[in-house]
């Protein structure tokens, strides 16, 4: 199955570092994720010759064009590691080596142990409980909360650097196995995120009315969302979801894919993105038309109706968001009032970066709808 995933150069990069780190020998490996991306990357995990575990995972960039990400990521779990050395109890992978030429590149990390937080998301029932829904938040934030007091030195709070650039933290080496000192991100703090996706947005749909309407209500955003002064700053994983987070025992035992993250940001960021992720699929297994199970009130209907619902403070759903949301805003010194504009912020970072054009224009829309401007 594998070599039917990943071929040509791919292939044989991938051929060379499995010899080189699990033998000669006989061996067993599963592709866990494909990204469907025009820029496509394969999660591959490694087995040895026995035992049921797998021993090592890869992450492989297919085309030339996602070496990129794959090296980012390299340079964002070095750049962990070496700010908390314990890689915040265990839980994020470990660089076991990076290796890339003009084609594909490969990078392997240690396995972190866990089930994807996901799995439990879409079981019968799970997002109908409040006291299940409310134990997948308390876990994400409290895993963030640990991230975040990572000490993130002032060297780093002159941005992020982009993928394949110079290093914005001193003393990553680039190594014989090429793991790049660079690490990936957006602007520092939610001021600058405001005004960069919103660029982004306008120059992803030149002369698009919605684009524009939401770019100037994202601006406006800046300064009530922006971190106080002296504020701490944190790592930002960049795509904290359900599906990359790993959970064992009722705790998070893994965070994976952090070929976005950022070194000095704001941790408001992947608190949103996490809610606003878990929001969207609430109505998935619904069928339109008819009420989400345990939310009363809420219809599964047109894409993204689970976030209008949360937005509008309907139910024990809205007053968890709100609490969540809020929280984090109160914790670094702004108002939990703006809780709905934050979460309107992270629908338009999501528009501005996301691969598949039609995801984005979705996101686009419904951050539309939470800004009332269209």
């Amino acid at each position: 199955m594998t070599t039917a995933v990943v071929e040509g150069r791919a292939a044989d990069l991938l051929a060379e570092v499995l010899c080189d780190h699990l033998g000669p020998g006989p061996r067993r490996l599963v592709v866990v994720g494909l990204s469907r991306d025009e820029h496509p990357k394969a999660t591959v995990l490694g087995f040895g010759p026995a035992g049921p575990a797998p021993r090592l995972v890869l992450k492989v960039a297919m085309v030339p064009g996602a070496v990129p990400a794959v090296l980012a990521e390299a340079a964002a779990l070095a750049a962990v590691a070496r700010l908390a050395p314990d890689r915040v109890g265990g839980t994020v992978p470990r660089v076991l080596d990076c290796r890339h030429d003009g084609g594909s590149s490969v990078l392997v990390t240690s396995v972190v142990p866990g089930m994807p937080m996901s799995v439990d998301y879409h079981r019968w029932r799970h997002t109908a409980r409040p006291g299940a829904v409310r134990d997948d938040l308390a876990a994400a934030v409290s895993w963030l909360q640990q991230l975040g007091r990572v000490p993130v030195p002032d060297v780093a709070r002159r941005g992020p650097a982009r993928p394949g650039g110079p290093s914005n933290l001193p003393g990553l080496p680039t190594g014989a196995a090429g793991l790049p000192t660079g690490a990936a991100g957006l602007p520092t703090g939610a001021a600058g995120l405001a005004t960069d996706v919103a660029t982004r947005v306008g120059a992803r749909w030149p002369g698009d009315a919605v684009a524009d309407a939401v770019g100037d209500a994202t601006r406006h955003l800046a300064a009530e969302l922006a971190l106080p002064p002296g504020a701490p700053l944190s790592i930002v994983h960049g795509d904290f979801w359900c599906g990359n987070v790993l959970r064992s025992a009722g705790r998070v035992s893994g965070v994976v894919d952090w070929e976005h993250a950022e070194i000095g940001g704001d941790g408001l960021r992947d608190v949103t993105r996490f809610v606003l992720a878990y929001l969207l699929y609430l109505d998935r297994h619904t069928p339109a038309g008819r009420q989400v199970s345990g939310h009363p009130g809420l219809v599964a209907g047109s894409w993204g109706e689970p976030v209008r619902y949360a937005v509008s403070g309907a139910g024990w759903l809205g007053r968890a968001v709100e609490a969540v949301v809020g929280a984090e805003l109160r914790r670094t010194g702004r108002d939990p009032r703006h809780w709905r504009n934050a979460l309107a912020l992270a629908t338009v970072e999501v528009a501005a970066t996301a691969d598949e054009t039609a995801f984005a224009r979705r996101h686009l829309l419904l951050a539309a709808e939470l800004f009332r401007c269209c």
